[in-house]
């Protein structure tokens, strides 16, 4: 009598890595929303200070490709502080590298949040930068519908649900 191995699906490999990679990039689009909202509300008190009100109403005026130069300049400006970040990271200097890194990003984010604010309207008068924003909104709705459908996904929900009712009836003794 041989034992043979049972029989695996061969696509079940490629489908669970399919799965993580969706759960991660979710992960990632969903904190980089966070960020930029929370980001868009910080950069909207500090454009109450007269220079910056004067900055963004130049900014807010600029023609398409202008916008686009100016919406495009912080994330080059900051691209070497990442860099940076990781060859620290690679010289032993995980801690001061992540901070690095992280400030990049919060700073960058916040600077993206607020001239795409400024600038959508110019800068969605541009063809191909229209389509592309308008692809990647929906692949992101697409990619955010198949994580919400995951087994996994459900189950995290209602497991939140559940412990958010026994809160409520703690709460309420």
């Amino acid at each position: 009598m041989t034992d043979t191995p049972p029989k695996v699906n061969p696509r079940l490999p490629m489908r669970v890595l399919n799965a993580i990679l969706a759960v991660i990039a979710a992960i990632w689009f969903w904190l980089e929303e966070w960020l930029w909202d929370h980001l868009l509300v910080v950069t909207a008190w500090l454009a109450k200070l007269p220079p910056i009100r004067w900055l963004e109403a130049m900014i807010a005026r600029l023609p398409p490709y202008a916008a686009l130069a100016a919406f495009l300049i912080p994330a080059a400006v900051l691209l070497p502080f990442k860099f940076f970040a990781f060859w620290l990271i690679a010289q032993g200097h995980g801690w001061l590298g992540m901070q690095v890194f992280i400030i990049a990003k919060l700073v960058g984010t916040a600077l993206l949040a607020r001239i795409f604010a400024l600038t959508r309207p110019a800068l969605l008068s541009v063809g191909w930068f229209a389509r592309a924003y308008h692809a990647i909104i929906d692949w992101k709705s697409r990619l955010y519908t198949y994580v919400k459908n995951l087994p996994a996904y459900q189950g995290i929900v209602e497991y939140k649900n559940q412990l958010r009712a026994k809160w409520q009836l703690i709460r309420r003794r």
